[in-house]
């Protein structure tokens, strides 16, 4: 990656030399928090099309069964009903932001479509026609469907929860970073740029935080994160020595 090659040699080299500091602590455990968090994005990344393609699908299973209730000798209105609300699907909303704090409303609409999917398949158990038994297997496919989601969500959301959960803390690093180089750091062009870099990983995570599209950007940013706080860190709190006990 961006942010591997020599200047992990440097700080490694840094280390060795001059051993770790609270602040070099902190720069270093942030670092790593942001690269487990940038990896469980890039799992949900590649896993978010599959949800994409689920929800597709049951689209085409409404298509299919409002196609067949066309034929039905009287108006179906409870089933119309049912059909219409399944259709209300997370991925088709204008929703630009997606969360970057896990899936929980997403599972709970998964599951709550579901159920009513299951409640369609009731309603058409109490009829014994060929139309009856076609539009019930569109309702089965569509839980089925549902379901799927619903497991692939869980798994997103188990992976980035931990670390959305740690944002908080993750702040809190970054701003010690930024009042420490600011308060103790000796002045010069070498601090200046080293605040500066922390100063645009803060917006950054600040635009993060705020939402940001659930996809490559979303893995860029906080990448770039990753790339500001490798370089800035190496050497910055050299003259910062460890606290004592």
């Amino acid at each position: 990656m961006r942010y591997r090659g020599r200047a992990a040699a440097a700080r490694e080299r840094y280390l060795a030399e001059h051993g770790v500091n609270t602040f070099d602590h902190a720069n270093e455990t942030l670092r790593r928090d942001l690269i487990a968090y940038a990896n469980a994005l890039r799992t949900i990344v590649a896993a978010l099309p599959q949800a994409r393609k689920l929800c597709d699908q049951m689209l085409k299973e409404v298509r299919l069964a409002q196609a067949l209730l066309a034929f039905a000798s009287d108006p179906q209105t409870e089933l119309a009903t049912l059909l219409y609300t399944l259709t209300n699907l997370w991925p088709y909303r204008e929703r630009p932001f997606a969360r970057t704090f896990g899936f929980a409303e997403e599972i709970a609409e998964a599951i709550a479509l579901r159920d009513e999917a299951l409640r369609g398949v009731r309603l058409l158990a109490r009829r014994s026609t060929q139309l009856a038994a076609e539009v019930s297997t569109c309702f089965a496919n569509i839980a089925g469907l549902l379901e799927d989601e619903q497991r692939l969500l869980e798994e997103c959301h188990a992976s980035i929860r931990p670390h959305a959960e740690n944002m908080g803390l993750t702040r809190k690093r970054l701003n010690l970073l930024i009042a420490t180089v600011d308060a103790r750091v000796p002045e010069s062009l070498e601090q200046q740029l080293t605040l500066r870099a922390y100063r645009e990983a803060a917006e950054l995570l600040e635009r993060w935080e705020s939402g940001v599209p659930l996809d490559e950007e979303g893995v860029e940013i906080l990448e770039r994160c990753i790339e500001i706080l490798h370089h800035a860190g190496v050497g910055a709190f050299a003259a910062l020595a460890p606290a004592r006990g």
